[in-house]
């Protein structure tokens, strides 16, 4: 299980979108589009978020049909709640 400690959504719609980072220092990039929802980590401790882009996916899930592209945070706790710990509030990029 990996425990997300800060997440930041970077994007509302087509693609979904959120980075943050986890407790033990990884970057964690989460997408959604096209119906399909990737969730990337750094292979080490980072603070680079290309680490996560390009790091190893931990979940990869086809939700809705291939053109969808809009998930709330609600939505993603759920779908991923076996392998993350999502924080209770997500914050909004500027």
């Amino acid at each position: 299980m990996w425990k997300v400690t800060n997440i930041v959504e970077t994007c509302f719609a087509c693609p979904s979108q959120w980075e943050g980072k986890t407790e033990d220092g990884h970057t964690i990039y989460i997408r959604y589009r096209w119906g399909h929802l990737s969730v990337r980590v750094s292979y080490s401790t980072s603070e680079d978020i290309s680490d996560a882009v390009m790091g190893k996916e931990i979940i990869s899930l086809s939700y809705g049909d291939g053109m969808s592209g809009v998930m709330s945070y609600e939505e993603l706790k759920y779908l991923c709640r076996d392998v993350l710990e999502l924080p209770d509030e997500v914050n909004y990029e500027d």
